[in-house]
């Protein structure tokens, strides 16, 4: 496992969990306006806590509105300007379960050069709780950190997760009757983690997806199976997620899907019409090489469903990877799906 520790001067962005609520946004026009007009920040007894709870309710790259970002702007231009942050004269020492890992030095001329990244030696690192220590050594000023870990995951299959919106990915594979009129009709037959698919044979993937509020720009990302490819050539192509009524989830599951709860019995196998609402939402889809990219730019709260055809195609033992989700101005607004085993005969 890798560690690494980030030390930076200002700026730095904290999200508050969950959608934002427009009263939240109406605080923060209202805070920032007042903010802004006290003029003499020095003399604020809230002088460090306004600014904080404006930075933190900032959503992805701007705050509610154009003007909302423009007047938080200037007022943490000019909180910057009178609290003397970039005009800093400190030492710091970095240590991890006691073990100094870096001593820095930080003076007015480097302030936006400021943040720096440190990697933990695993060794360093212990099973169990980590103690993390930034020791200041000499001068004054404020000073900002942030710890991120990156890990992979040992689970096989790699079980579903999710806050705010959950997704569930499942495969059938398409069996052709034929009728009297000499036509066909396709039946849907569920796969089935370590099910066998033969090579050539058509397949559908069903992607559910739960939102449990309102939310804009999102992205699905379906990782594929080394042996499936989607049977669609051209991105861009009409893809629309329909919203399941909610009489025809499954009874019990309280409108949650099955796998954001650890269940497998429930399909997600709506094909009449009957079983959804009607509302639909266009589904920009990116056909790539590893993956089928699915933007959304507006999901009301609700559980809906889209798919979309794929062939098996080479044969051996594949690893669907999960279904990723997330909202792409609000990072921590994310989900993935479980992981699938397929093998395909030639």
């Amino acid at each position: 496992m890798k560690t690494i520790i980030s030390i930076t001067l200002f700026g730095f962005l904290y999200l508050l969990p969950g959608a934002a609520q427009q009263n939240d946004y109406a605080k923060l026009k209202s805070d920032a306006e007042q903010f802004y007009a006290a003029g003499s920040y020095a003399r604020a007894n809230d002088v460090y806590s306004k600014p904080n709870w404006l930075i933190k309710n900032r959503r992805g790259a701007q705050w509610s509105n154009t003007r909302d970002t423009a007047i938080v702007v200037l007022t943490l231009n000019d909180y910057l300007r009178t609290s003397k942050e970039l005009q800093p004269q400190l030492t710091y020492e970095l240590l991890v379960n006691e073990t100094s890992i870096a001593t820095k030095q930080i003076t007015g001329t480097d302030a936006f050069g400021a943040p720096s990244k440190f990697e933990i030696p695993r060794e360093v690192i212990r099973d169990g709780a980590n103690e993390i220590t930034i020791r200041r050594t000499s001068g004054d000023g404020p000073l900002y950190f942030s710890a991120q870990a990156k890990f992979f995951s040992l689970e096989e299959p790699i079980a579903a997760a999710g806050n705010e919106i959950f997704v569930r990915r499942q495969y059938f594979k398409l069996i052709n009757h034929p009728t009297l009129l000499k036509g066909f009709v396709s039946e849907r037959v569920p796969l089935n983690d370590g099910d066998t698919v033969k090579s050539g044979e058509q397949m559908e993937a069903v992607i559910t997806i739960e939102a449990k509020n309102n939310y804009e720009y999102l992205l699905f990302e379906d990782l594929k199976a080394a042996g499936l490819e989607a049977v669609q050539l051209r991105s861009g192509e009409n893809l629309y997620v329909r919203e399941i009524k909610s009489g025809a989830l499954t009874p019990g599951s309280a409108g949650v899907l099955p796998a954001a709860r650890g269940s497998k019995s429930s399909l997600m196998n709506f094909k009449s019409t009957n079983n959804f609402t009607g509302r639909t939402r266009w589904v920009y889809q990116e056909l790539r090489d590893r993956k089928v990219a699915l933007f959304i730019d507006h999901l009301p709260e609700g559980v809906w469903q889209l798919s979309y055809e794929m062939r098996a195609e080479s044969p051996g033992a594949f690893h669907a990877l999960p279904v990723l989700g997330h909202a792409m101005y609000v990072p921590e607004i994310r989900t993935n799906g479980e992981e699938v085993r397929i093998r395909v005969l030639d």
